[in-house]
């Protein structure tokens, strides 16, 4: 059974975190979309160790129940929450939401229509515009297990993801050149750069070489504070003039600079031995948040809306920092989701075991 370190559910919950104080804040808290850049590289990471692990059982019955764990854990919540919030608020082009493909959607009207971009919106009055990178996760889900599988093991593995890694890099390049106001980073080709840089975390930590062991030596020992330091400066150096949800598309040097500072955290964070950091990251209440986060991710902005509604009617609510009723709000929500509809479907991945 593959080992669970429970401080990477703390850090998950601090991406989380990061994602609802930008929609809460944009001009304040303009980095916060990077939680969903964070995210990515967590998933990378743990998924491709998922894929190692159970290499040497047989392909199909690998991918089928990888396939069907992902089902379990992924659709029911997403189209719960999906269901409701077309029955009650209405979501726009639903077809592209049922089918993940929403983020391509984007990417396409953004190209044909480029001055769009330049219109303001508000990303809490979207509903559902957050979805995207659900769909990206999801499209990874699909190819990557097939991709991973066919590559040769070890160093070839290492090359092929080196490579997709290096040319997420030279699309984004490209797109920045010729295509620079469509929403170019909701994409897999571009944005997969973290996805994969997870990926090429988890291929070398099982390295058993010399280097491996070297490599998992140094993230025990200073990997997360440094890919923490690289990821502070490279905000505090690329502060937008006009702090916008577009930012997070470019630079594309920007991009690979903190995709490598995830990942120097995720390492680190998984190796490391510092009671401090463990404390902090294994305190119970993130670790929970953590373990929820998908729910909290999937119904954070529909609590804008919902809060204004209960505000109308409700005293205590309109009493509230409105802050403190929509993370409250989300956190209860979440919460009964995790009880009543995630968990239960979890205890169904007993059926397809590796």
């Amino acid at each position: 059974m593959l080992e669970h370190r429970k401080q990477i559910d703390g850090l998950r919950f601090f991406a989380f975190f990061a994602v609802f104080l930008v929609h809460s804040d944009i001009t304040r808290f303009w980095w916060g979309s990077h939680g969903v850049s964070l995210f990515f590289v967590i998933s990378g990471f743990l998924i491709t160790r998922i894929l190692i692990a159970h290499e040497n059982h047989p392909r199909k019955r690998v991918l089928w129940n990888f396939y069907a764990r992902r089902a379990l854990r992924i659709f029911p919540a997403y189209y719960l929450v999906l269901g409701l919030a077309a029955a009650t608020i209405g979501i726009a082009y639903l077809p592209v939401y049922v089918l993940y493909v929403m983020n391509w959607g984007i990417f396409f009207y953004t190209w044909v229509q480029p001055g769009l971009v330049d219109i303001a919106w508000d990303p809490t009055r979207m509903y559902g515009i957050h979805f995207w990178s659900l769909c990206v996760e999801e499209q990874f889900y699909l190819v990557f297990p097939l991709l991973f599988l066919l590559l040769r093991r070890e160093r070839g593995r290492l090359s092929g993801l080196l490579a997709l890694w290096c040319a997420s890099i030279g699309f984004r390049v490209l797109f920045a050149a010729f295509l620079p106001k469509a929403a170019y980073g909701l994409i897999p080709l571009v944005c997969g750069e973290y996805l994969v840089a997870g990926a090429v975390g988890a291929v070398v930590f099982a390295d058993a070489s010399a280097t491996g062991d070297g490599i998992r030596r140094a993230a025990r020992q200073w990997m997360f504070p440094v890919g923490l330091a690289m990821v502070i400066a490279v905000f505090a150096l690329s502060w937008p003039a006009v702090p916008s949800i577009d930012h997070v598309m470019h630079p594309p040097h920007v991009q690979t600079l903190l995709a490598l500072g995830f990942l120097a955290m995720v390492l680190g964070l998984w190796q490391t031995e510092n009671r401090w950091l463990l404390g902090f990251f294994n305190f119970a209440p993130f670790r929970f948040l953590g373990k929820i986060s998908y729910g909290l991710y999937l119904i954070h902005l529909f609590m804008w809306p919902l809060v204004d509604w209960l505000s109308a009617r409700s005293s205590i609510v309109r009493d509230l920092p409105p802050f403190a009723a929509r993370l409250g709000l989300t956190v209860l929500l979440a919460t009964a989701m995790w009880h009543l509809v995630e968990a239960p479907m979890l205890k169904l991945k007993r059926k397809f075991p590796y």
